[in-house]
């Protein structure tokens, strides 16, 4: 679906279309668990080339909404990246181009705990805002791959693809779409905090991701 100015109404209301609902199940005594989670494709190689944003939004542990926008880039498509996405300059044609998406995207995301695989997401974000002259969003990021790499040392040291990652924990979905993407990013945070007991704010401390 093309992307539309009610994303925070949207993700607070599971009953909306386009969003779903997703238990996720997390044991162990750990107080904070809500996050929002992002991935974005982009149409080409550069990183400020967003053609589709996925966001999902845990509440307590739980998935409460997912969300998957495509984006205008307004920007070439290559050939690579539209065969790994299945994005291309048709399917973006009419869709709301990023600063048309900015205030509510600031209304849901800004000051919150985001959580993305690898720093891809938060430099994509960034360069796409500062393509248009726009302020990068304000959040406290966190890093799926390295909350990993901590919590599992043994496994990730030195791998720690999201498909691997995923794969390994048993979490299902489909690789580069955006929205699956950081429903894995937000599982493998929820898996680590179960099996460490640490939680969001504990992972934004040991992996030293506090700063927005």
């Amino acid at each position: 679906m093309c992307a539309h100015l009610r994303l925070h109404q949207a993700l607070g209301n599971t009953g909306l279309r386009g969003t779903t609902v997703i238990p996720a199940t997390v044991g162990g005594c750990v107080s904070n668990l809500t996050f929002n989670a992002i991935d974005v494709e982009t149409a080409n190689s550069d990183p400020s080339s967003v053609c589709q944003i996925g966001i999902v939004s845990i509440r307590d542990g739980l998935i409460k909404g997912q969300l998957s926008l495509l984006v205008n880039p307004e920007a070439p498509f290559n050939d690579f990246n539209a065969k790994l996405h299945g994005i291309n300059r048709a399917r973006v044609a009419g869709c709301a181009t990023l600063p048309m998406l900015e205030a509510e995207l600031r209304k849901l995301l800004e000051g919150t705990v985001l959580v993305s695989h690898t720093g891809f997401d938060r430099r994509a974000m960034d360069g796409a805002m500062e393509r248009y002259g726009l302020k990068p969003i304000r959040a406290r990021w966190l890093d799926s791959a390295l909350v990993a790499r901590r919590a599992w040392p043994g496994r990730y040291r030195h791998r720690w693809s999201l498909a691997l990652i995923a794969g390994e924990l048993g979490i299902e979905f489909r690789h580069h779409d955006a929205a699956e993407d950081a429903r894995a990013a937000a599982q493998i945070v929820l898996h680590a905090c179960r099996d460490t007991g640490v939680d969001v704010e504990g992972w934004l401390e040991r992996t030293g991701r506090t700063a927005s």
